[in-house]
C-alpha cells in the first residue's frame, strides 16, 4: 500500500459501474448478449477489478484491443467469452489458442492462418469476421465481403461464429451511420447462419439504430462508464448513467500576483493535464470554479483562486468530479483540453494514484 499522501489521483466508482451496466441492459431486448468494451485498462478504469462488477451487471461477453489484454480477462474470468477486435500478429496467433480468444479476422489469408493452427492442435477455432461498412481501417471491405466469407466458410477447423462492424461516426453523422447499417444488413442477410453473433451498435448508435433482428447483441463502451456522448442528452436520461471516474489534485502553494490570487496545483502533464487549454477550462476549488491560468508545466499547473478565498495549501482540486454540489464533467474537461471523452480517460499515467470505490 502506498504510505504517502494522495497528491493526484483518480477515483474509480465501481458501484456507479455496476449500476450503469445494469441501466443499459435492462433497455436491451431479452436474448440480446451485452459485450462489454473493456480495452486500455477498462478505458482507464482498472480493468482488473472491475471486471466482477461488469459481471455483476450483466455482461455475456469482453471485447479487447489485444491478446494482452486478453490475458488479463482470463486470470479473472475463465467462462465468459473474450473477442480480440483489433488483428492478430502472425506470432501472437498461438496464444489465441492458450488464452481461450475469439479471433476477429479482418481477411481471408489470416482466417487462412488461423485454420491451419487449429488443424495442428485438431481443433476447430471460433472467430468473428469483421466487416468494413466504411470506417476505413480494418475488415473485409464491403464491396468484396460476400465473396470473402464464402470463402472462409470453406476453410476447415473454422468456424465463423460471428460477424460484425463498426460504425465510424455514430455520434455526429446518423445518414452515414444509417447507410453502414444498410450494407452490413445485407451482407448478414446472405451470410449469417444460426447461432452467429451479429453486432454494430456502439454508444452512440443505441440512440437511433433499433437493437432488433439480425442484430443479437451490442458492444458498449463509453456510457457504460456514465459517459453520454451526446450534449443533448442522446435519448439516454431514462437510463439515469452515473459518471464512473473523478480527477483530483491538491494546491501546494498560494501567491499574489498583479491583484490576484494564485494558486499553484501538484498536477501537470506528467499527470495527464495537458498543455493545450482552451480560455473556458477551469477546475473545482471548495465547489467553486476556478480558471487554469498560464502554462502547464511537467508536474504543476496554475489556477487563479479568486472565487474561493477560503482556499488553503493542501485543499482538494477537482479537474473532474464533483465537490460540494458543483460538478466538472469528464465531457466538459475534455472538450477544455481540446480531447475526446476516450483520451482522457486513458491519457491519465500511473504515477497518479487510484482510489477504487
Amino acid at each position: 500500500m502506498n504510505k504517502f499522501p494522495h497528491r493526484s489521483w483518480i477515483e474509480v466508482d465501481f458501484g456507479r459501474l455496476e449500476g450503469n451496466v445494469r441501466a443499459i441492459k435492462a433497455t436491451l431486448p431479452e436474448g440480446v448478449k451485452y459485450i462489454s468494451v473493456v480495452k486500455a485498462d477498462a478505458y482507464g478504469h482498472c480493468m482488473p477489478q472491475a471486471l466482477m462488477r461488469f459481471l455483476r451487471g450483466g455482461a455475456d461477453i469482453f471485447a479487447v484491443a489485444n491478446l494482452y489484454e486478453a490475458s488479463r480477462v482470463r486470470e479473472i474470468v475463465s467462462d465468459k467469452p473474450v473477442i480480440v477486435l483489433s488483428p492478430i500478429l502472425r506470432q501472437e496467433r498461438p496464444l489465441v489458442f492458450e488464452y481461450g480468444a475469439t479471433a476477429a479476422v479482418s481477411s481471408y489469408n489470416e482466417a487462412k492462418a488461423f485454420s491451419e493452427l487449429a488443424r495442428e492442435r485438431g481443433k476447430v477455432l471460433g472467430v468473428h469476421v469483421k466487416i468494413d461498412t466504411g470506417m476505413g481501417r480494418v475488415g473485409i471491405w464491403h464491396e468484396t465481403a460476400n465473396e470473402v466469407v464464402r470463402q472462409i466458410k470453406k476453410l476447415e477447423n473454422i468456424k465463423i461464429t460471428g460477424i460484425f462492424t463498426h460504425l465510424s461516426s455514430a455520434d455526429v453523422d446518423r445518414d452515414y451511420t444509417m447507410r453502414q447499417v444498410g450494407i452490413f444488413k445485407d451482407i448478414v442477410e446472405k451470410n449469417a447462419e444460426p447461432g452467429m453473433l451479429i453486432h454494430l451498435h456502439n454508444s452512440a448508435a443505441l440512440r437511433y439504430v433499433p437493437v432488433e433482428p439480425p442484430f443479437n447483441a451490442v458492444r458498449m463502451g463509453l456510457i457504460q462508464y456514465g459517459i453520454n456522448p451526446y450534449d443533448d442528452g442522446g435519448g439516454f436520461e431514462s437510463m439515469n448513467l452515473k459518471p464512473v471516474l473523478s480527477f483530483k489534485s491538491r494546491i501546494i502553494a498560494i501567491a499574489e500576483s498583479e491583484g490576484r490570487r494564485l494558486a499553484c496545483v501538484c498536477a501537470g502533464y506528467g499527470d495527464g493535464v495537458p498543455s493545450g487549454f482552451t480560455p473556458e477550462a477551469c477546475v473545482l476549488v471548495g465547489g467553486k470554479r476556478c480558471p487554469i491560468v498560464g502554462n502547464v508545466s511537467l508536474d504543476e499547473c496554475t489556477i487563479c483562486i479568486d472565487a474561493a478565498p477560503q482556499a488553503r495549501v493542501g485543499d482538494e482540486v477537482v479537474f473532474i468530479g464533483e465537490q460540494q454540489g458543483a460538478e466538472i464533467s469528464l465531457s466538459d474537461y475534455s472538450r477544455w483540453t481540446r480531447r475526446i471523452p476516450w483520451e482522457t480517460m486513458v491519457a491519465i499515467p500511473r504515477r497518479v494514484d487510484r482510489i477504487l470505490k
